[in-house]
């Protein structure tokens, strides 16, 4: 097809028709520059959004109590379902699957103080486990919470970057203490945050669970825990016997939507993950639709081609041209064009979607976008689309081109 005579014709056909040749590109040019961004963007919040997801381990569960809303046995609606350490004990004794567990009791609008300056924030009470539950990392020179933190109780204190610049501005607060309710602690860590969800962690205090209820509060029930399991545990089944286990063991109905809620971290990242999946054969459908008015638009100017060319192609099969050289030769500008409007395309498309990074980046600590990105494979594919479609568009015109006559070339010649 792509004969060094055959792609020599087509060039020239090409600069001597660059108008003509620039309208027939345009549709497939315009069709693949919006695949291009609509990939690239959505890879990119495909990213951002997954990367959340990287906070918390994988096969990592929560577990919420809340009210109850039927009745059960002799216990009226309306009961609080609450948890305690002996109750986590039992859970952890009785699942082989759980690896790490810690409850998570808070107290919100505590007022924390360092000096003359003073903030409020949320208190939480947690175990050493919880730092493998939720993958929260201290920045350089501090540290998590370790065994003897825990089963000491120890006056110490994790705070996040928001509080440590709101009390000491551009000082390093590790080692310094704070009065937090009456309590002398210690900062041992400042938790970073460099991206959406850590961002959330600016403004964040954590202290261990045997000094939250020393010191903050002496109720030792929580109405909330996570965990963490093993690799093989199948989380949507642990799910369901979860549900069941919590609801004997709190007496409450079984069939209560209301009284407990777990977030399942592992069928949620599923769910995003088939969401994007959607989207992207809803991207590739919308870029083939754009691709298919380009065809379009191509076909339309091949017939106009082979109609202008009537009386040559005539000759050459006078001369003893083949019919499949005539269809080669019809075939090779169709894809020519179609080629040089999709790389065009793709290069304005990447273009763009470097501007697209540059703005993210600027927001990086917002911005749910990550960086935009097109896989090779994904441009080959886009490629193989583009010979495709120069192929469809140039067939018609190609095999009509093949069928004229030489007698009706002659006829066309002396038309009028």
């Amino acid at each position: 097809m792509f004969q060094s005579e055959a792609i020599r014709e087509v060039f020239n056909s090409i600069r001597q028709n660059k108008i003509r040749t620039i309208l027939a590109g345009f549709g497939v040019a315009w069709g693949i520059f919006i695949l291009v961004i609509l990939l690239g963007v959505g890879q990119g919040f495909q990213n951002g959004v997954m990367s959340m997801f990287d906070i918390f381990a994988q096969k990592s569960m929560y577990v919420y109590g809340n009210r109850t809303s039927l009745k059960y046995r002799n216990m009226k609606e309306g009961m609080e379902v609450l948890f305690d350490k002996e109750y986590l004990h039992a859970l952890h004794k009785r699942y082989a699957a759980i690896n790490a567990i810690s409850p998570e009791i808070m107290q919100p609008n505590m007022g924390i103080t360092y000096k003359e300056k003073n903030t409020f924030a949320t208190i939480t009470g947690v175990e050493s486990d919880y730092f493998h539950i939720k993958l929260l990392q201290p920045k350089s020179g501090g540290r998590l919470f370790n065994a003897f933190d825990i089963r000491q109780g120890r006056d110490v204190v994790i705070i996040g970057e928001g509080i440590e610049q709101t009390l000491f501005g551009k000082k390093s607060s590790l080692g310094c203490n704070v009065n937090i309710g009456g309590t002398i602690f210690k900062i041992v860590g400042v938790l970073k945050s460099d991206n959406l969800f850590s961002i959330q962690e600016r403004n964040s205090v954590y202290i261990p669970f045997g000094s939250f209820t020393r010191n903050i509060t002496i109720n030792a029930h929580f109405n909330s825990f996570c965990m963490m399991l093993n690799s093989r545990t199948d989380t949507r089944k642990f799910e369901t016997e979860l549900k069941y286990y919590i609801a004997y063991k709190s007496g409450f109905d079984i069939e209560d939507t209301q009284a407990v809620f777990i977030a399942n971290i592992e069928a949620q990242t599923s769910s995003f993950e088939s969401l994007f999946n959607g989207l992207k054969i809803l991207i590739w459908g919308i870029g083939i639709c754009f691709l298919l008015s380009g065809i379009v638009g191509i076909c339309n100017i091949m017939l106009i081609i082979v109609k202008e060319r009537t009386n040559e192609i005539g000759i050459r099969k006078a001369v003893g041209a083949l019919p499949t050289t005539i269809i080669n030769l019809v075939l090779s500008e169709a894809v020519t064009i179609t080629m040089l409007a999709g790389v065009i395309g793709i290069i304005l498309g990447t273009g763009v979607l470097y501007l697209i990074d540059l703005a993210v980046q600027s927001l990086a600590d917002t911005s749910v976008m990550a960086q935009t990105s097109i896989d090779i494979p994904i441009i080959l594919f886009a490629v193989l689309v583009l010979v495709l479609s120069g192929i469809i568009a140039g067939l018609f015109p190609a095999i009509k081109a093949a069928q004229i006559m030489p007698v009706d070339a002659i006829r066309y010649e002396n038309r009028g």
